[in-house]
C-alpha cells in the first residue's frame, strides 16, 4: 500500500539522519478547511498514524502542529500574504525567496514545531531540523549540506523552483 511506503520512507530517512521528531501539520479540519473528499481526509490521518507507529520503534516522536498559513508564509523573511503561493510555486512578494510550495511549508511546519518547543537551560529543547536541502535552526538559519557535510541525493535549496 501506498500510504505505508511513503510512512517507511518517512521514518527510514529520520532514523537515517539522526532525527528525534518528525513534525506534521495538524490535518483534524483538513476536509472542513479544504473541502477535500472523506477519502483525502482518511489518508491524512492514515499517514500520520503509520508514520507514528512506525517511528516508535526507533525512537522518534511524531507530532503535529498548527497549519495556519504554513503555505502562504515565506519560510525566510515570514512574509504571509495569499499571493505568495500559486499552485506549486512559493513566490515571497515580500523578499522574492522562490521554492516549491509544499517545500517551503514544511520548512514553515519546522519552525513551528521548533518554536513551539524551544525551552530555556537543559530541559532538551530542539536545536534544529533536518530538512532534504539541509538543516533549519529555531532562529530560522539554514545550513546547506555542503556546509554541515556532503550528502548523496541531496537537493539542493540554491535551486530555484520551475512551476510548471
Amino acid at each position: 500500500m501506498t500510504l505505508h511506503r511513503i510512512a517507511n520512507e518517512l521514518v527510514a530517512e529520520a532514523r537515517d539522519h539522526g532525527c528525534s521528531v518528525i513534525a506534521f501539520e495538524d490535518l483534524t479540519d483538513i476536509r472542513e478547511r479544504t473541502g477535500a473528499s472523506w477519502g483525502h481526509k482518511w489518508a491524512f490521518n492514515r499517514l500520520y498514524e503509520y508514520v507514528e507507529y512506525k517511528a516508535v520503534e526507533y525512537g522518534i516522536i511524531v507530532e503535529q502542529v498548527d497549519p495556519e498559513n504554513t503555505s502562504r508564509r515565506c519560510s525566510t523573511c515570514g512574509f504571509t500574504h495569499p499571493d505568495n503561493r500559486e499552485g506549486e510555486a512559493f513566490d515571497c512578494q515580500k523578499c522574492g525567496y522562490e521554492n516549491h510550495a509544499d517545500y517551503n511549508a514544511a520548512k514553515n511546519i519546522s519552525l513551528r514545531y521548533l518554536r513551539r518547543n524551544q525551552t530555556g537551560g537543559d530541559e532538551g529543547a530542539p536545536l534544529g531540523v533536518r530538512l532534504n536541502s539541509g538543516t533549519l535552526n529555531v532562529n530560522g538559519e539554514y545550513e546547506s549540506p555542503a556546509d554541515v557535510s556532503a550528502r548523496a541525493g541531496v537537493h539542493a535549496e540554491s535551486h530555484r523552483f520551475s512551476g510548471g
